[in-house]
């Protein structure tokens, strides 16, 4: 699927860490959750994906600090411009498998902020592709929410009776939870007109997942409108996903399907749930086990296969599922990946 290397370290491999993904007409675009770019193939006959290129965001965007990836975890395609969200999240240090115990303790008592994975953003395609496809111009630049210029949707949610517990503002000195800890870490994407719907990996409050909807306006910025009851400026929507939560958000007509899975560092089931009608409700929805029908159970592994993104193919019957950590099996030639394909109920 992918043949060739981006931005990342050459030791590393682009198709190890791929956290989103989502079809354009022919294209798909995907993101690897370790780099500032985005990816793009072309679909072909046979069920392959070739042609790739990648458009790092790094000057685009303009973004923050002169390294750190963004946590690119969601993307979605809507009247011909590209969406990515970051994670939003906190990270706690990785143990390194030669640690010692003091040096484990340390890494484990470190967590780290990036204003770079607090970005909700715009791209329309001649941005990226610029005159001729060429990925060169700036004929309309992009729409940003985040990156360190004014408040974000961390801020937005800080006072949030449900989410911000979850949430430290710098006031108190103290950090936030980590994504990878139950903490704040936005995982999914669907956009449909001004409504952008964000799906929460974490945190899962007693079982229930959520999503985030906000309704942005088409100007150079993406400042959320009055939305919620109280005029509040996002809506919130809880979804009984058997303790799961969002990994991937994608429409389906007027359905929402969200790819569900674990929280935090854990395997565990993953699956394809229907919302019905996601896109025509204009309240907050609380949605029990019954109200949400599950298409499809996805395969995992153990500390690998992890389900990361879906999106729908052209024929409007089946989606696409990517990867992350994907299995040796999955992986053939220098750079190539294997997804799978399931088939929808309607």
């Amino acid at each position: 699927m992918l043949d060739q290397r981006s931005t990342l370290d050459p030791k590393d491999d682009l198709r190890d860490g791929l956290s989103a993904v989502a079809r354009q007409g022919p294209h798909l675009w995907v993101a690897n959750d370790e780099t500032t770019s985005v990816e793009r193939l072309t679909l072909e006959a046979g069920d392959q994906a070739r042609a790739h290129r990648s458009f790092d965001l790094t000057q685009l965007l303009e973004l923050p600090g002169d390294r750190g990836e963004m946590d690119i975890e969601g993307l979605d395609v809507e009247s011909d411009t590209l969406w990515l969200v970051g994670s939003h999240g906190s990270a706690r240090k990785q143990v390194k498998g030669n640690a010692t115990p003091a040096e484990a303790q340390r890494s484990l008592a470190t967590v780290e902020a990036s204003q770079r994975r607090r970005v909700l953003a715009r791209l329309p395609a001649k941005t990226l592709l610029g005159p001729g496809g060429s990925g060169t111009g700036h004929q309309q630049g992009p729409a940003v929410l985040g990156l360190g210029r004014g408040a974000d949707l961390v801020d937005l949610l800080a006072d949030d009776p449900h989410l911000g517990t979850f949430i430290q503002p710098s006031t108190t000195g103290r950090r936030p939870i980590p994504g990878k800890d139950n903490g704040i870490d936005c995982e999914g994407l669907a956009v449909a007109g001004d409504r952008v719907f964000i799906g929460l990996r974490g945190p899962v409050l007693r079982g229930w997942a959520l999503i985030v909807e906000l309704q942005v306006g088409d100007g150079s910025g993406l400042e959320p409108q009055p939305i919620g009851p109280g005029n509040r400026r996002y809506r919130k929507h809880f979804l009984r996903l058997h303790g799961l939560g969002v990994r991937d958000l994608c429409r389906h007509g007027e359905d929402l399907l969200v790819l569900a899975g674990p929280t935090m560092e854990l395997d565990g089931r993953t699956a394809v749930f229907r919302w019905r009608n996601a896109l025509t409700s204009q309240a907050e929805a609380v949605l029990q086990k019954d109200d949400l029908h599950c298409e499809f159970d996805v395969p995992f592994g153990e500390g690998e296969d992890h389900a990361e993104g879906i999106t729908v193919l052209d024929d409007g019957r089946s989606a696409l599922v990517l990867y992350g950590t994907p299995a040796g099996k999955r992986k053939t030639g220098r750079h190539e990946i294997t997804a799978d394909v399931f088939r929808l109920s309607t």
